[in-house]
């Protein structure tokens, strides 16, 4: 017997699948897709963040290195230390949000996967 033709990775997963069809994979595959999008961009703000924040440390080390007196690295030191604090409250915000926002797509998420699987189960006659 001659295997079916399968044109998309979807087609080759529904074949995995007895009773499935593309289109259900398909709807099965979408939320998680969207939940790693999501997790995805929080991981690259995090990583924008503590780039900023490296580079913020490289140029306090430079400075306080051209500094000439003690009372100069003193003010850039109290400034640095209000900037980082300054720093993470900000993206502390950002990231509560993020979560927040990673939550509702779980839950709609797991909402639409059920919907599929619902659509995809078929009852016994």
């Amino acid at each position: 017997m001659a295997a079916k033709s399968q044109k998309t990775p979807m087609d080759a997963m529904a074949a995995l699948m007895p009773g499935a069809s593309t289109a259900a994979v398909s709807a099965l595959i979408r939320p998680q897709a969207k939940m790693m999008e999501a997790l995805l961009k929080q991981n690259i703000e995090v990583l924008a963040f503590m780039r900023a924040r490296y580079e913020r440390d490289l140029g306090l080390v430079s400075r306080m290195a051209d500094a000439t007196e003690s009372g100069e690295v003193m003010s850039l030191w109290s400034e640095f230390w209000q900037r980082t604090l300054a720093d993470y409250g900000t993206e502390t915000n950002k990231l509560a949000a993020s979560v927040s926002e990673i939550a509702q797509q779980a839950v709609r998420s797991a909402t639409e996967e059920a919907a599929a699987v619902g659509a995809t189960i078929k009852p016994k006659s």
